[in-house]
C-alpha cells in the first residue's frame, strides 16, 4: 500500500514575535476486504534542534471519503415492520500517533429500518432482507491536550495509524437479524501540524549579550 508524506513549513510574523507550523499530510486507503485492521500512516517527529525550537501546539485533521454497504435479514419466523426495530449506523476515525489516542475524529451516523417478510430460509435474498449503501465524506480537527505533545517530540518517525470505524447496532429489545457488510472502503488524507516557537542557542544568546554591553560601554 502507497503512503504519501508532504511536509510544509509556514512562518507566520506579528512584530517581533515569530510563531511556525510544520504541517505533515499522509494519504491513506483502507479496504475491509484488504484487512480489517489500521492502516499505517507516515509522519515525522518533532525536532527540537538542540533546544533552539519550543513544540507550542499540535493539531491533527482528517479529510476523507468513505462508502459501505450493508443487508440486513429478518431471521424470525414471521414479518417484523419498520416501526418495530431500527439500526443504528455509524463511521468515524480512530487515530494513534506514538500510544496517544485519537478517537472518532470526523463522523457520520444514520438510523436505518425497512418491512421484512419472515424469513424465507434463503441467505441475503427474497422478502426477509434489506440493503443499503452509502457514499459520504468525513471531516474532523482536534488539537492534541497540552500534556500529551510530548509524545510528538524526537527525531525520528511516529508510530502512526488510521483505522476507520464502523459501528452497527441494533438497540433491544431486537427481533432476530443476521447483518452482513458486503464493502466498506475508505480513501483520504490525514494532516498534523506542529506549531512551534525558535529561541537563540545558548551560545547565540551569550554573544547578543555581550554585544549588547558592549554597546552600554562606548555610549559612556
Amino acid at each position: 500500500m502507497k503512503h504519501v508524506l508532504n511536509i510544509a513549513v509556514l512562518t507566520l510574523v506579528s512584530g517581533i514575535a515569530q510563531a511556525e507550523i510544520i504541517s505533515q499530510v499522509s494519504d491513506y486507503t483502507w479496504d475491509v476486504h484488504q484487512s480489517n485492521s489500521p492502516t499505517a500512516l507516515q509522519f515525522n517527529e518533532f525536532d527540537s534542534m538542540g533546544g533552539t525550537r519550543v513544540l507550542e501546539e499540535v493539531s491533527v485533521s482528517v479529510s476523507s471519503f468513505f462508502s459501505y454497504e450493508v443487508m440486513t435479514e429478518n431471521g424470525e419466523d414471521y414479518a417484523v415492520g419498520a416501526d418495530e426495530w431500527f439500526l443504528e449506523s455509524a463511521v468515524y476515525n480512530n487515530l494513534e500517533f506514538n500510544g496517544v489516542f485519537v478517537p472518532g475524529l470526523g463522523g457520520w451516523g444514520t438510523l436505518v429500518s425497512a418491512d421484512m417478510g419472515a424469513s424465507d430460509g434463503v441467505a441475503q435474498k427474497g422478502e426477509d432482507t434489506a440493503f443499503w449503501s452509502y457514499k459520504e465524506t468525513l471531516e474532523g480537527t482536534r488539537d492534541i491536550l497540552p500534556f500529551q505533545t510530548s509524545a510528538f517530540i524526537g527525531n525520528g518517525t511516529i508510530e502512526a495509524e488510521i483505522y476507520p470505524y464502523l459501528s452497527l447496532l441494533l438497540p433491544p429489545p431486537p427481533p432476530y437479524f443476521d447483518i452482513w457488510i458486503i464493502n466498506h472502503f475508505h480513501q483520504g488524507s490525514v494532516t498534523l501540524n506542529y506549531e512551534y516557537s525558535s529561541v537563540p542557542a545558548p551560545g547565540s544568546a551569550a554573544i547578543m549579550g555581550l554585544l549588547g554591553l558592549a554597546g552600554v560601554r562606548r555610549r559612556r
